[in-house]
């Protein structure tokens, strides 16, 4: 959570002037179904009183979940837009089924020009809504989109309203009801979206593309051997983490805590929406449970420079299987180290050993989340071996140590 300012001010703010601009059209359309004695728009008037309720419990929801964390609320109260967003959902999905309704309960207007003209003004203000809450700076939030949602559903409301109207005075109201069949159905696809994943959030569902992004950072990071047990739960635009970070056996109490501090900041540097990282550091190994690459020459030796080896082995040291691969960044193709880092992961490759290597093929083997590590033997025996001992240092800059 970055900046002082609280993350939802600007969603509440553009959230109550949203309500007072659905509170104008419900006025105009409720007064101009009265005057003019048309049944339809009358019904839409309370379409939008509905809109402006809807708008006023988002309202509410975002000022509760604004509120700091507490000493009972101790993770904030951000489930709280989650809640808001389900209740918009349903409102939504109700609001298409009002769409049918009034299809079919059109009456003939006799002076349909100023019913019309009110109610392509609430498309043109439907639309501005809609382009309005999708511009509001900062984090994307569900119940944002759920309002967003609903004001594209209002403006094809209006349109079907529209539809109607004419169709009644022109003696084919078939018109309307087809037209307000389908958008009906189309709105009713986007409320059951939007409802499920608001349900999978209170649900604590975890989000296994958060997840993955976070392996690939932490991965990524000097001195971790590994990650596991990485559990993520949502609430409202945040995340919340935890998981078990395998360091160095010999590493202090001191290391082990440096190490979590500096997981941490990058995780929040490439993930501005995690509100909080639970690390537990625990001894790693480097014996028994990794996949390793290793660049050779046809005489089974590593190569002196990665890009030079014809082959690639791919050792597991889970079931002792070990195959040989054409190496993928051999050649002159441009962007190859690109092409050979995600061959690797594809193979499942979780660290490569080398005795030389490029720039661009180890930006490319860190960015995929492969540890690239230095050996100074040429024997792929000894190299192994110095590896399950971890004697093996990571490479930080492109060459040979």
């Amino acid at each position: 959570m970055q900046g002082s300012e609280n993350p939802f001010a600007a969603a509440t703010r553009r959230t109550l002037a949203t309500a007072g601009i659905f509170f104008a059209m419900a006025i105009a359309k409720l007064g101009s179904g009265w005057l003019f004695g048309s049944l339809i728009i009358e019904a839409d008037g309370l379409h939008s009183l509905i809109d402006v309720a809807m708008v006023i419990m988002i309202f509410l929801g975002l000022k509760v979940a604004g509120r700091p964390p507490s000493e009972r609320f101790q993770f904030g109260l951000y489930k709280a837009e989650n809640l808001v967003s389900f209740g918009a959902a349903i409102a939504v999905g109700a609001a298409a089924l009002e769409i049918l309704f009034d299809a079919l309960h059109v009456v003939r207007v006799p002076e349909p020009a100023v019913p019309i003209l009110v109610e392509a003004g609430s498309v043109a203000g439907s639309y501005w809504v809609m382009l309005y809450l999708g511009r509001t700076p900062g984090m994307k939030l569900e119940s944002l989109k759920a309002q967003g949602i609903h004001a594209y559903e209002d403006v094809l409301s209006s349109l079907v309203v529209i539809v109607g109207i004419l169709g009644e005075w022109l003696y084919i109201p078939v018109i309307a009801i087809a037209a307000a069949f389908f958008i009906a159905g189309y709105i009713l696809v986007q409320a059951s979206s939007l409802a499920y994943k608001s349900v999978m959030v209170l649900l604590d569902v975890s989000d296994e593309r958060v997840v993955a992004d976070v392996k690939q950072v932490v991965t990524g990071v000097k001195d971790v051997l590994g990650v596991h047990d990485v559990k993520v739960r949502q609430a409202g635009p945040f995340y919340f983490l935890e998981m078990h970070l395998e360091a160095p056996p010999k590493f202090s109490v001191q290391e082990a805590d440096r190490l979590a501090d500096e997981v941490e900041k990058k995780i929040k540097q490439a993930l501005p929406t995690v509100a909080s990282a639970s690390i537990h550091v625990e001894p790693g190994s480097f014996s028994g449970k990794w996949v390793i690459a290793l660049f050779e020459a046809a005489d089974g030796s590593l190569r002196g420079h990665a890009a030079t080896a014809p082959y690639v082995k791919i050792v597991d040291e889970r079931t002792g299987e070990r195959i040989m691969v054409p190496n993928p960044a051999a050649g002159t193709t441009k962007r190859r180290g690109l092409e050979a880092a995600k061959r690797l992961k594809q193979l499942g490759v979780e660290a490569v050993i080398v005795r030389e290597i490029g720039e661009g093929m180890l930006s490319a083997l860190k960015g995929e989340g492969i540890m690239v590590l230095y050996s100074p033997a040429s024997s792929e025996e000894e190299a192994l071996e110095a590896f399950r001992k971890g004697e093996l240092r990571p490479l930080e800059t492109a060459g040979s140590n």
